[in-house]
Formats: structure tokens, sequence, C-alpha cells
């Protein structure tokens, strides 16, 4: 059990770290797309505005979105904090953290990762109960209580009840589509041969060492994205601001 508790919450840590740095980066990107078009953009503003010439389309929609926030910054701040309270009360009730849950699921780049490592915790917590001598519906139960995810914990209960009816353990998780085909193998294999709990310790170390991996190579995954989306607001920024005093150069030089 202490090594089961200690391994779970190092795989928890790994994943909030790895996440950690992607949104600091996000958050600061944020910051600073508020900064340049409520003080920045402005300031260009009235320098275009005397050049009496028109504008390119990058140097309009720049304009037009930082005249939009100056004039309507505090509303949308308001509506903002309004929003994040009421998302996080939503969150609260029992709807709001099934559809987050199964929302997280479906993520790109991290979902995938969050998914396995819910199997995995799922294949673990179940190998340890049903090798501890604890019945099946019972294990079923609290797993599905030590998975930590609303919409898995559904199917989980789902599974125990396709049990109670009558049903073999793999094919009331086949039925569920959320176990992926080596879960669903694996328990085969397991009910085959009376040895369930050894092939979920089998597929909880098979998740663990994938998630580990994966973990170590997140930031290489999300960085090229990162650059990606600062290169491109560098990018909008530079050719809403500079194309003007090109044009402009270029028609003095003509004239």
């Amino acid at each position: 059990m202490a090594r089961h508790l200690e391994l779970d919450q190092d795989n928890r840590q790994q994943v909030k770290t790895a996440l950690r740095y992607p949104l600091l980066v996000l958050f600061a990107i944020a910051v600073a797309m508020v900064v340049i078009n409520i003080f920045v953009i402005p300031a260009f503003s009235s320098v275009f505005s005397g050049f009496n010439v028109d504008l390119p389309l990058p140097t309009r929609v720049l304009l037009a979105v930082s005249g939009f926030m100056v004039d309507y910054g505090l509303l949308l701040a308001a509506l903002l904090a309004l929003g994040g309270v009421g998302g996080a009360c939503y969150l609260r009730t029992e709807a709001g953290a099934y559809r987050w849950d199964r929302l997280k699921l479906r993520l790109p780049i991290a979902g995938s990762l969050i998914r396995r490592a819910t199997l995995g915790r799922f294949a673990r917590s179940a190998a340890m109960a049903l090798r501890s001598g604890v019945p099946l519906l019972q294990a079923l139960t609290l797993v599905a209580r030590a998975v930590d995810n609303r919409y898995v914990e559904a199917h989980i209960l789902g599974m125990r009840s396709g049990v109670e009816r009558g049903e073999t353990l793999t094919r009331t998780a086949q039925g569920t589509g959320m176990f992926t085909p080596l879960v669903v193998q694996m328990l085969s294999v397991g009910e085959e041969t009376g040895q369930v709990d050894d092939m979920l310790e089998q597929v909880a170390e098979f998740y663990e060492r994938e998630v580990e991996h994966d973990l170590k190579r997140l930031n290489t995954y999300i960085e090229p994205v990162l650059i990606g989306a600062i290169g491109g607001m560098v990018l909008v920024l530079a050719l809403g601001v500079f194309l003007p005093m090109w044009d402009l150069a270029s028609a003095a030089r003509g004239g």
C-alpha cells in the first residue's frame, strides 16, 4: 500500500510539473498581449493617423483589437472574473466534475498522458485489491473511487453493474469503450488463467513506464508549439507596426 501510494503521488507530481511550464508561458503570452494592446498600440495609433494613407490589413486589425480592448477592457476583465468564479463553482458540482474529467482525457497531447496515467492507476489499484482477497464487486467499487476521475469512475461502476448481471469482466470492460485493447486483452487472459491480478499488474507497469517516458519528453513536444505561437505573435505585431512605416518611406523616396 505504501509503495502504491508513493508511486501514485510521484506520477501526479510529475504530470503537474510537466504541465506547469507551458501554462506559465501561455499566461505570460496572454499578459504580454494585454499590455501591448492597451499601452503600446495606442501610442502608434496617433502616429498612423497622421499618415493620411490607407493602412495595411494587419495594422487595421491591430488597431481594431487594441481599440476594442481599451474601450471595453474593464468589461472584459469583469466578464472573465465572473466566468472564472462561475466555472469554479460549476466544477464543484457532480455534473461539472464529470464533464471536466471527460474533457481532460480528450485534451491534445496532455489528454493521452492523463488517460494512460489513469488506466495505470486503475490497473494498479485493481491488482492490489484482488491480490489482497477483496471480492471483485467490492474491488471495483474501491477502484472506482481511487482513480480520481469521475468519468472513468462512472465506467468502472458500470462494469460492476455488468458483472452483477453475470457478464464477464472482459466483456463489461470492452463495452465501456474506455479501455485500450491492451487492457481488454490482458483481462481476457487473466480471466482464462485465473490470474487477473497478475495481468493487471503487468498493465500497470507498462503504462507507468510509458507515462514516465512521455513525461520526460513532454517539453520536447510542447516547446515547438509555444515557440510557434510566440513567433506568430511577434510576426503579426511586426507587420502591423512596421508595414505602414515602410510604405511611407517608400512613398517618400518615390516622391
